[in-house]
C-alpha cells in the first residue's frame, strides 16, 4: 500500500504539466502500476489459472464500488437535502472521448471470450488500442485549444502535502522529485509483489477461500488505493466530481488495454516462448460478467451523465456477487438484461448519445 501511495503522488505530480484529458489518462496508468505488478508477477509463474484474477476483481471494484462510492461522497457533500435518487453527475463535453473510449476494447475482448484463447498477438493489439485512446485524447486538447477553451486540473489545498510541495518547486527539482518518487515506489513494488502474491495465497488457504477468489478481491483493495484516494477527494468538490469519474474510467480503459496486453505478453516471455492462454469455463464466465458490467457502464455513459438510481444498481450487483460467489452466473442474465435496456433507449431517442454527437462536434473544430 505504501508503494501504492507513493506512485500515486507521482502520478498527481505528472498530471500538473498535462491537459487535463491527458493528464487524467496518465494519472490513471500510472496509478495502476501496483495492479501491473501483481499480474506481472502472477505471469512469470505461469499460473495460467490466475491470470484473469486481478483483472477481472479491479476492474468490477472500480466500477461497483468505486463510482457508487464517488456518488455517495458527493451527494453527502453537496446534496444530501435531495433524494439520492434524483441526484445527477453530469460530465464536461470534452470527455466524450473518455465516456466511449471502451468501446474498441470491449468489442476485441468479445472476441477474445469467444475464441477462448489469449494470446501474444491479442496483448498487441490492446496495446495499440490504448495507443488510438491516446491519439483522440490529444485531438480533443487541439480542439479545445482550436475553440480557445483552456481546461486544466484545478489546483486545491486538499491535494497530498507532497503533491502541493513539488508544485511550489522550480521544473527542474519537480522532475527530480519525480523519479525519485517512482524509483522509490517501483523498487519497493518489485520488492514486495511477490511475497503479497504469497501471503494471499496463504490467507486463502487459511480461511478456506479459493486462492481465484482472494486474490480477485483482497489484491485490488490494497492496489487500487491511489485512485481511490485521489477519486474520493476530487468527489468531495463540485467542480472536480466529474474528474473523479472519469480518473476512474480512465483506469478501467487502462486495464482492458495495457494491463490485458501485457498479462498474455509476459507470460511468453518468461516462458521463453510464444504461449497461449486458455480459458477454463469457470473463467469464461469471470470474464463474460466483467464484459457486460462495463458494457453497462458504457451505455449508461453514453449521454455524459451518470444518475443515482444507476450508481444504486451498479453497486447492489457488485455487492451481491462479492458477498455470495456463486451468484455470478445469476448476475450475468441481469446485466444482460441491463444492457439490453439501455441499448433500447438510445435506439428509440438517438439525442440521448451525446457523447458520440460531442466526439462528432470536437472533430469538427479541426
Amino acid at each position: 500500500m505504501i508503494a501504492s501511495v507513493v506512485i500515486g503522488w507521482a502520478a498527481e505530480i505528472t498530471a500538473i504539466h498535462l491537459s487535463v484529458g491527458m493528464a487524467l489518462a496518465v494519472l490513471a496508468w500510472l496509478q495502476c502500476a501496483p495492479e501491473f505488478a501483481v499480474e506481472a508477477a502472477i505471469a512469470s509463474q505461469q499460473n495460467q489459472h490466475l491470470a484473469l484474477a486481478n483483472l477481472t476483481g479491479s476492474l468490477r471494484i472500480l466500477l461497483g464500488f468505486g463510482w457508487p462510492m464517488i456518488f455517495f461522497i458527493y451527494w453527502r457533500s453537496h446534496k444530501k437535502h435531495i433524494s439520492f435518487l434524483k441526484v445527477a453527475i453530469e460530465l464536461e463535453p470534452s470527455f466524450a472521448v473518455e465516456a466511449l473510449g471502451l468501446l474498441i476494447p470491449l468489442i476485441y475482448f468479445t472476441y477474445i471470450l469467444i475464441k477462448g484463447t489469449w494470446t501474444t498477438f491479442d496483448g498487441i493489439l490492446l496495446f495499440s488500442f490504448y495507443g488510438v485512446y491516446l491519439w483522440l485524447l490529444n485531438v480533443v486538447r487541439k480542439a479545445d485549444l482550436k475553440s480557445k477553451k483552456k481546461v486544466e486540473l484545478e489546483k486545491n489545498d486538499e491535494e497530498a502535502w507532497v503533491v502541493r510541495r513539488v508544485e511550489k518547486l522550480s521544473f527542474k527539482k519537480q522532475w527530480a522529485v519525480l523519479i525519485s518518487l517512482f524509483f522509490v515506489g517501483g523498487t519497493t513494488l518489485i520488492l514486495v509483489v511477490h511475497p503479497f502474491l504469497e501471503a494471499l495465497k496463504k490467507a486463502a488457504l487459511t480461511v478456506g477461500v479459493s486462492e481465484y477468489i482472494f486474490i480477485q478481491w483482497i489484491a485490488p483493495i490494497a492496489s487500487e488505493f491511489p485512485e481511490k484516494v485521489t477519486a474520493f477527494n476530487w468527489a468531495r468538490k463540485s467542480k472536480k466530481v466529474s474528474m473523479a469519474i472519469v480518473n476512474m474510467l480512465s483506469s478501467v480503459t487502462s486495464q482492458w488495454t495495457l494491463l490485458a496486453g501485457l498479462i498474455p505478453i509476459v507470460f511468453s516471455f518468461s516462458a521463453g516462448r510464444l504461449i497461449t492462454i486458455e480459458f477454463s469455463d469457470f473463467q469464461k464466465t469471470e470474464l463474460l460478467l466483467t464484459l457486460l458490467q462495463s458494457a453497462v457502464v458504457l451505455a449508461l455513459l453514453s449521454d455524459l451523465k451518470l444518475e443515482g438510481a444507476e450508481a444504486l444498481g451498479l453497486f447492489g450487483l457488485w455487492i451481491l456477487q462479492f458477498i455470495h460467489p456463486e451468484s455470478r452466473s445469476v448476475l450475468i442474465y441481469c446485466y444482460l438484461a441491463w444492457l439490453i435496456f439501455e441499448i433500447v433507449r438510445l435506439v428509440l431517442n438517438p439525442k440521448r448519445f451525446k457523447a458520440a454527437l460531442e466526439l462528432r462536434r470536437l472533430f469538427a473544430r479541426l
